[in-house]
């Protein structure tokens, strides 16, 4: 096998589990975001600071996951295109 057939296949598997890590991420996106929303309800109304943090904390994390999956997903069409290109 040469090394450009390896490269190929190095990048497409690179690209799969980027897509597959992806889907996973918005699997887990979609029941931590009911899990904010339970919490934010719950304690958001609080006066305290610490109830405010853990709000915040976990709003951030949402948004980041969200970040993160949009990333995975370019970097997967990004890989297959190079690796159908070479």
């Amino acid at each position: 096998m040469s090394q450009l057939t390896q490269l190929k296949q190095h990048i497409a598997a690179v690209g799969n589990d980027a897509k597959t890590t992806a889907q996973g991420l918005a699997g887990f996106k979609s029941k931590f975001g009911q899990a904010v929303g339970q919490v934010t309800a719950t304690i958001g109304g609080s006066a305290q600071n610490v109830d405010k943090d853990m709000v915040q904390a976990l709003q951030a994390a949402e948004r980041q996951l969200d970040q993160a999956i949009v990333a995975l997903q370019q970097a997967a069409q990004v890989a297959h295109r190079y690796a159908s290109s070479i």
